[in-house]
């Protein structure tokens, strides 16, 4: 694994609006696409789209609502957001893919190859959100997005929560997904709210392709990855030691591993 190819970034064209990505590697390569957590953007990826340049064409997207996507209609749904997601990857040329989505990222990607059969050829997933109802309002209380405040307090409310998340996380990063939460702050309560209401279970349950469900030791949607494996017709799951929720930041180099060995 080298880093060979630089990031590009650039929009696709949909029925609904532009969707800002990331890509690099060989478009002759096998396309790769990562797909993010609320409240973040294709960003948080750049590691370990670094790792992976040289094996797979990849492509990470800004969720609509996100980063640099377009805004999403009000109380907008898991499948409209992979709907969008699927015309931006078919725009861009993409005809078939691997998929690796974390926590939110996760529920779309599993969206994706529930609407689209034969587009994701396997799938992993990091922090399945296979949600029990206790989890669910767990979730709606620690994931509330602060109301504006003169003083600035709702950025200092936003920097705590995510420091508490991980307080090993790199200020730099602490300070990127602070800044993209607040920017995503009209969209994020309902991209939570679309991933509670997506019937993930019985549409993972569905699949046949090839599936791998991971979480961080650490993780805060680690619970769920039991109960997603035994869902599974085909799959493998993998718990990464020592690991939290931004393993993607912290572990690039290990989380680039696991989806070498499942993809290739």
């Amino acid at each position: 694994m080298s880093n060979t190819y630089p990031i590009h970034k650039g929009y696709a064209d949909t029925n609904y609006g532009q969707v800002h990505f990331r890509s690099t590697g060989s478009p002759s390569a096998p396309a790769l696409v990562l797909l993010h957590q609320t409240a973040s953007s294709g960003a948080m990826f750049e590691p370990l789209m670094r790792l992976l340049s040289d094996e797979f064409f990849i492509i990470a997207p800004d969720t609509p609502g996100f980063g640099g996507s377009f805004a999403p209609p009000p109380g907008f749904s898991v499948k409209f957001l992979a709907d969008c997601l699927h015309a931006a990857l078919t725009n861009i040329g993409v005809e078939s893919c691997f998929v690796f989505g974390h926590h939110t990222g996760a529920a779309l990607g599993v969206q994706l190859s529930h609407d689209h059969p034969g587009f994701v050829r396997r799938l992993a997933l990091s922090g399945p959100p296979l949600l029990s109802p206790e989890q669910v309002a767990g979730l709606k209380a620690a994931l509330r997005v602060p109301a504006l405040d003169p003083d600035g307090a709702h950025l200092a409310q936003i920097w705590e929560r995510i420091r508490k998340r991980d307080e090993s996380l790199p200020l730099e990063v602490v300070q990127r997904e602070v800044l993209l939460t607040q920017q995503a702050r009209l969209y994020a309560p309902d991209a939570y709210q679309a991933v509670f209401d997506q019937p993930f279970g019985e549409q993972l349950a569905g699949l046949d392709i090839p599936v791998l469900v991971m979480a961080g030791e650490h993780d805060t949607l680690r619970a769920s990855l039991e109960p997603a494996f035994a869902l599974l017709k085909n799959g493998q799951m993998q718990v990464l030691a020592g690991q939290g929720p931004y393993v993607c930041d912290q572990a690039p180099q290990a989380l680039a591993t696991v989806l070498h060995d499942f993809l290739r």
